[in-house]
């Protein structure tokens, strides 16, 4: 899916398990923070518009126009085999609550994408584009307010995530940023999801379309519908979740894949669920190839990539270089061409999209005692004719071993309706939740559940089918429905909770949440669920050792033994006599304490119950890493500024400072040296506390003007410092061309333009989204209403136009003939006039630029260099007639030739029928600097010189001849 807002046991061997060998990243980047958000609780509200009807409102349509199906012979020939046509019949608990989230009067957008978490007390709720907190009775604690109000930046572009992470008690929210291909990520400061988060921004390498995230012990990994660049990410969870300035994002591409020609590109990272997991468990990723989708996929499979992270040198992480694969009894998981919908409505031949050939969100895993699961669902046609069911996978190892698949099925009872976006997570004692949409051409669109339990009859799923909302309405002018929902787990390990959305009226959204249970629970598992002390400090050979012990199970508990390790071995084992409560907390004080008085060392402590009638061990033992600090031990940790850019110049440097030690620190020198000189030392009269990060900015700062590569170092120079290793820090930045790209694969952008004598209608896109379209050149009579026609192979673009006036390559505001005009509809002329002042000082020849772009994508058009992600920018050459002089028409009809005579050396040429003059040439970079000078040679009534760019940077550059008072111009291109 493109854009914003919206911008899823026959065969159980493998049939392709291969030696699993590493690739490395392809991409690294630090996040920006962007402070500390004020608490949600505070945010602005937004106040619900009417119940207007989606055409009102704007319509984010999906983007991919491509064939139902490649290869037509692909298995299954004649529906699913694997389908259960049949109802569950095992009745459960009741549905336990059922409220309704968001709406299109407070969403403004389509589709909604909701999304949501459940913690010990609240559910956070996302939709496009507002946030939500609810209470778990679904009292209204906070909100709706704008996403873009936890950023603070106006960006409000959708495709919000919210996860729950149960390892560290903290909340995670998530949009894209459209205008910077940008990922804004949040993160609760504490554990009260109303309070602050702190606030990250992470550029990537192309738009991160349909982001979808997960929680793992070591990370938060991402994947994204990408055109380019890396597709699976790994955000340094811990640094996140400290507040760090300088958070890590390491991106893969995943060897081995056939992409889904017919839709998004969408595997999915599996997701965490409880708090168990062993040591060093890789992180997975995991895709559908379909043998419809290409010649090259032999057989229905599933891939499995495996991600090793290693944060203290991210360049050392690796991913599966070949994939595990599974083969699986045959599925089709094409659809009806994505974009044109695929799931009838009552009353109206207006079909929705149900996103056909994606990992449906979310796939998660539990640890239990014996194996691991892992839990997959999509969509496929159980019919041969659209009618959808849920194809899920329940698949097990143990860690280090291959997966298989354990038990596999399709959910699709034969009733004639659709069950789609389906969600499905396992329970601590092995029961599957799987919830869905459901419509047909006699139901509206509806969620409902199902189910089954551990021990039920594998590939089946045995609970009655139980409706969480009935729909009361269709949707009638548009395709577009939700691309996600989403299914999570309660930290109870019980509780499913479910968000997805409905029609309840015509042509009006709202989003529903709901919880419902297929066990109460254990009635005895207690666990240590966290060690409050010792904390990194000054420690001494006999530390207190606290910890909360939390019985999680249903029956009250008591007189039970809990075990104390230190590295590994244990120091105590000593009884717990009190009486702890169901679902409550308690405080547990070791009488033994224990050594950790080595000054910078990493002590691992562990505390364990052992419960004899524990039903669930998995949360028994908690552990946790002390460090011993030294006293003394301060350095650099990032470099923030200056950072790779266009338009450089004297730029300040700014680094991060943290105090890894236990003592304050201040009035110490810190110092950077700039390309190899002399190195700047300047004082820190600032006091950073212990395991604080303080950002300093340097008071000299450094020239960057010219193009190209530069290398700072910065360096902590702490007198007493105990720790050297981690006092110095180098960056690389560049200073870049003014050299705009952007994507217009799907029409984005001109597919023509036309102005004065000049009508290109050979607008084809390019692969950076630049045409160099100087060689068309027309006049343009100033003072005189001029004609721009232009149209566009994607609706709703933007455009702008500039002539460089000033001949600087350089597009200021006041050359701005044409400000962000609208092109509404595809293949459609729009014409708009502008005039030029009668002003003979902008008469000769001058670089004209046109930018267009999506407007939901690009706010603005008027901005000659910015990327683009959806647009196309075109330069062409005008020359401006004004009231001439005889010289002045001589000038402008001479004809400029600039052509290379040998490598790096070009020759100027103007040929023309008069004498003018002493003339000078010249030439700018796309930054308007001035990078090359010279006087022509004069012979006759001809002009000459030679231009040497051995020593400049390939690219663009524009060369002036002028004589103080004519001018005209010519681009070249420098390779």
């Amino acid at each position: 899916m493109h854009k914003i807002i919206f911008g899823v046991l026959l065969l159980v061997l493998s049939f392709g398990v291969k030696a699993q060998t590493p690739t490395n990243p392809t991409y690294q980047v630090t996040g920006v923070f962007k402070g500390k958000s004020i608490p949600l609780r505070d945010l602005p509200k937004v106040e619900a518009s009417e119940a207007r009807e989606t055409s009102e409102l704007k319509i984010i349509r999906n983007r991919m126009r491509a064939p139902r199906k490649v290869v037509e012979n692909a298995l299954p020939l004649h529906g699913d085999p694997s389908a259960q046509m049949s109802f569950g019949a095992l009745n459960t608990l009741a549905l336990e609550e059922s409220f309704d989230g968001s709406d299109l009067g407070e969403g403004q957008a389509v589709p909604p994408d909701p999304s949501g978490a459940a913690g010990p007390n609240h559910y956070v709720h996302a939709v496009n584009l507002v946030i939500k907190i609810f209470d778990k009775e679904g009292n209204l604690l906070t909100g709706p307010s704008p996403l873009s109000s936890i950023w603070g930046n106006g960006v409000n572009n959708g495709d919000p995530i919210i996860l729950y992470d149960q390892l560290a008690d903290r909340w995670f929210l998530s949009q894209f940023n459209t205008a910077t291909n940008g990922l804004l990520i949040a993160i609760s400061e504490t554990s009260d999801p109303t309070g602050a988060y702190f606030t990250y921004e992470f550029p990537l390498d192309s738009f991160p379309d349909y982001p979808h995230y997960s929680v793992w012990d070591n990370a938060y990994f991402m994947t994204a519908n990408k055109n380019s660049g890396a597709n699976t990410y790994a955000l340094d969870r811990i640094a996140l979740l400290n507040g760090d300035p300088n958070p890590q994002l390491i991106g893969f591409n995943l060897p081995g894949i056939e992409a889904n020609p017919n839709t998004v590109f969408s595997p999915e990272p599996a997701n965490l669920l409880g708090t168990a997991i062993d040591a060093n468990t890789p992180g997975y990723i995991v895709y559908l190839q379909d043998d419809g989708w290409s010649p090259n996929i032999l057989n229905d499979h599933l891939k499995i990539w495996e991600i090793e992270l290693d944060w203290f040198n991210a360049s050392n992480s690796t991913i599966s270089d070949v994939p595990l694969e599974l083969a699986t009894v045959p599925f089709e998981s094409t659809f009806a061409p994505f974009g044109t919908g695929d799931v009838n409505q009552p009353g109206t031949t207006q079909k929705i999209d149900m996103i056909g050939g994606v990992i449906s969100y979310m796939t998660n895993f539990r640890k239990f005692d014996t194996h691991n699961s892992m839990i997959i669902t999509f969509n496929v046609d159980v019919s041969g004719t659209d009618r959808s069911g849920i194809r899920w996978f329940e698949l097990r190892n143990t860690t280090g071993t291959p997966w298989t698949i354990f038990q596999e099925g399709t959910y699709a009872p034969n009733d004639g309706a659709s069950r789609f976006m389906g969600s499905a997570a396992i329970d601590a004692k092995g029961n599957i939740g799987l919830a869905f949409n459901i419509a047909s051409s006699t139901v509206p669109v509806s969620i409902r559940y199902t189910g089954r339990f551990k021990d039920d009859p594998a590939g089946t799923m045995t609970i009655a089918e139980t409706t969480i909302v009935n729909g009361s309405g269709v949707q009638t002018n548009t395709n577009r429905f939700g691309d996600y929902s989403h299914l999570t787990m309660d930290p109870d390990n019980f509780t499913f909770w479910h968000t997805a959305e409905y029609f309840s009226q015509d042509n009006f959204w709202t989003t529903r949440i709901a919880s419902f249970s297929l066990s109460p629970g254990f009635d005895n598992d207690i666990g240590v669920a966290n060690i409050v002390t010792p904390d990194d400090g000054i420690l001494s050979n006999s530390e207190t050792v606290e910890v909360t012990i939390r019985n999680y199970g249903q029956l009250q508990q008591s007189n039970f033994n809990v075990e104390l390790r230190l590295d590994g071995a244990l120091v105590a084992t000593q009884l717990f006599s009190g009486t702890i409560d169901a679902e409550s907390d308690a405080s547990f004080v070791f009488t033994q304490t224990v050594n950790s008085s080595s000054a910078g060392q990493t002590y691992e402590l562990s505390a364990k119950t052992t419960l004899a009638t524990d039903e669930f061990t998995i949360n028994d033992e908690y552990v946790k890493d002390v460090k011993h600090l030294l006293a003394n031990d301060i350095g650099v940790t990032s470099i923030d500024s200056p950072a790779t850019g266009e338009g450089l110049g004297n730029e300040v440097v700014s680094v991060i400072i943290e105090n890894f030690g236990a003592n304050p620190q201040s009035n110490f020198d810190m110092s950077y040296s700039f390309e190899g000189g002399t190195p700047v030392v300047e004082t820190i009269t600032n006091t950073i506390n212990s395991l604080e990060s303080f950002t300093y900015n340097f008071t000299e700062t450094v020239d960057a003007s010219q193009l190209g590569d530069y290398t700072i170092i910065a360096t902590t120079l702490l007198n007493n410092d105990q720790e050297v290793s981690n006092n110095e820090i180098t960056k690389q930045f560049s200073h870049e061309q003014c050299d705009p790209e952007s994507n217009c694969a799907d029409g984005d952008g001109f597919n023509k333009f036309e102005i004065g004598t000049i009508s290109n209608e050979d607008t084809n896109c390019s692969p950076n989204g630049y045409v160099d379209f100087t060689n068309l050149s027309t006049d343009l009579n100033a003072d005189v209403p001029i004609d721009v026609t232009v149209a566009s192979g994607f609706g709703d673009q933007l455009f702008s136009v500039f002539i460089d006036f000033n001949d600087n390559f350089v597009f200021e505001i006041d050359e701005l003939v044409i400000t962000d005009e609208a092109i509404a509809t595809s293949n459609t002329d729009v014409t708009v006039q502008f005039t030029l002042p009668d002003d003979s000082a902008i008469a000769g020849t001058h670089l004209l630029r046109a930018r267009a772009g999506w407007s939901q994508s690009e706010p603005t058009t008027a901005d000659g260099c910015v990327d683009f992600t959806y647009g196309e920018t075109e330069d062409y050459t005008v020359n401006v007639m004004t009231t001439l002089s005889i010289q002045d028409d001589d000038f402008n009809t001479s004809n400029l030739l600039i052509y290379p005579t040998s490598e790096g050396t070009y020759e100027v040429n103007l040929a023309g029928n008069a004498n003018f003059g002493d003339l000078d040439v010249e030439v700018y970079n796309t930054l308007g600097q001035i990078v090359l000078s010279s006087d022509m040679n004069q012979s006759g009534n001809s002009y000459k010189t030679t231009l040497d760019f051995t020593n400049k940077a390939d690219g663009f550059y524009l060369v002036k001849v002028f004589n103080g008072t004519l001018s005209t111009v010519k681009k070249v291109v420098v390779k």
